[in-house]
């Protein structure tokens, strides 16, 4: 189809060998995709495409891991940078915005009564666990089988990526199976947990009555509740998942979409529960960076004056696809169904080579100018055309990948696979 990588893989080659593991974030590394064929890096971004180096532009769909909700590249984010720029990305003192940001935020999220800045999820995440154990006096921390808090020690003890974590630390955390009611219950019951983290919703929806049996369990426990929406604030709804629910935590952890791009996170809570932050050490330098946080103003007011429109959008969008890539795979006879909640799908192969067929499946939209990851998300920019282009490669990929069900996949595929972020390896290393 014309497709160049060149430029991408003379720049890994050279990346690979100026930085371990060659990335700054493990699920952008080249093994995360068929290697030789996908795109490495990507330059620039305008609406919901990008391009990358060698020029070849796609739809994009992992919108940077979350972070784009409004679009690559929105007027209204760029000029407030762009002015805030000019006046001085960080001081020796704090900045009026600090407070701007913070009226906001206590205005549309519901847990939110004060709010204190960080950069990454880790940070926010962390920061809501030390809350927990402060406010308590506990240590051990509970969170569903599965779900994703950030590469801090206390949450990476618990995977197979726990090189150079004190062993000690797996002991104070535990997990109990995402709409389980009952095991959360025998857990809580044992009276030694300061919180219980989670994701509100992750690719599993929550069964009717779920999370707000979750509240009323970490209450009666004397429990404090974290919602960890990085992926789920502002995207879910305005107020984030916690407001499209009606279920309120104690304290919850925001970013990602908040400042369309810009880095930034948000500990969000109940004042009874932010007041640890008072005492604990939390500080850092960049917490206040006024760019990020005057781009997570204009975010939030943009959301504001077109909520209905925006969150319509982004749902309605997104059903779309998803029933047009499920309504396919039925009628050829491909074991495969896109899931999850609108606002963040998945692609699942229940085939005898799952990885396998998803990669192909992801090398022949790439070919076709279509950027999937392992979570599909939808922008404010993703029009009509965008979404009928997609589906049509979609469809035709699909074509592909029936055709390698009664073969070796690997007979299809044009480059190496892709392998697992959490694959233990025996040095340590990769």
């Amino acid at each position: 189809m014309g497709r160049s990588i060149k430029k991408s893989l003379a720049l890994w080659e050279k990346g690979k060998e100026l930085m371990p593991r060659g990335t700054q974030t493990m699920s952008k590394s080249p093994d995360q995709f068929v290697f030789g064929v996908h795109p490495i890096y990507l330059e620039r971004g305008n609406g919901c495409e990008v391009q990358d180096v060698d020029g070849n532009w796609y739809i994009d769909y992992p919108c940077a891991l979350g972070p784009i909700l409004l679009g690559y590249n929105n007027k209204r984010t760029i000029k407030a940078v762009t002015k805030q720029l000019k006046k001085g990305t960080t001081f020796s003192l704090m900045h009026p915005v600090e407070i701007e940001l913070a009226e906001l935020l206590v205005e549309v999220i519901p847990c939110a009564e004060q709010v204190r800045y960080a950069k990454n999820g880790t940070d926010a995440t962390l920061a809501c666990v030390r809350i927990a154990r402060s406010y308590t006096g506990k240590q051990h921390i509970l969170k569903p089988e599965g779900h994703y808090h950030g590469w801090g020690d206390w949450h990476a003890a618990s995977t197979t990526r726990d090189y150079g974590i004190p062993k000690c630390l797996k002991e104070y955390v535990e997990t109990f199976p995402y709409n389980d009611l009952n095991e959360l219950e025998t857990k809580l019951k044992t009276g030694k947990f300061a919180g219980l983290i989670m994701e509100p919703v992750a690719l599993v929806e929550p069964d009717p009555g779920f999370l707000s049996g979750v509240r009323d369990l970490c209450t009666k426990h004397g429990v404090v509740l974290i919602f960890d929406e990085m992926i789920t604030g502002f995207r879910w709804s305005l107020g984030g998942a916690q407001e499209y629910f009606g279920v309120i935590p104690d304290v919850g952890a925001f970013g990602k979409a908040v400042a369309n791009g810009m880095p930034l996170s948000i500990i969000a809570g109940k004042r009874e529960f932010m007041k640890e932050l008072n005492h604990i050490f939390f500080s850092m330098t960049f917490g206040g960076e006024t760019c990020s946080l005057a781009a997570a103003v204009e975010t939030i007011k943009e959301l504001k004056e077109n909520r209905e429109e925006i969150y319509t959008h982004v749902w309605s969008e997104a059903a779309r696809l998803k029933a047009a890539f499920n309504e396919y795979v039925r009628a050829i006879g491909v074991p495969a169904e896109m899931f999850g909640m609108e606002p963040r799908l998945s692609i699942r192969f229940n085939t005898d080579d799952p990885s396998g067929h998803r990669d192909l499946f992801h090398q022949e939209l790439i070919k076709r100018g279509i950027l999937f990851g392992p979570s599909t998300y939808i922008t404010w920019a993703h029009k009509s055309k965008h979404i009928e282009k997609t589906i049509r490669a979609i469809r035709a990929s699909l074509d592909v990948v029936v055709k390698s069900l009664d073969t070796n996949v690997d007979l299809f595929l044009e480059g190496q696979r892709s392998m697992s972020i959490f694959k233990k390896t025996v040095s340590g290393g990769e």
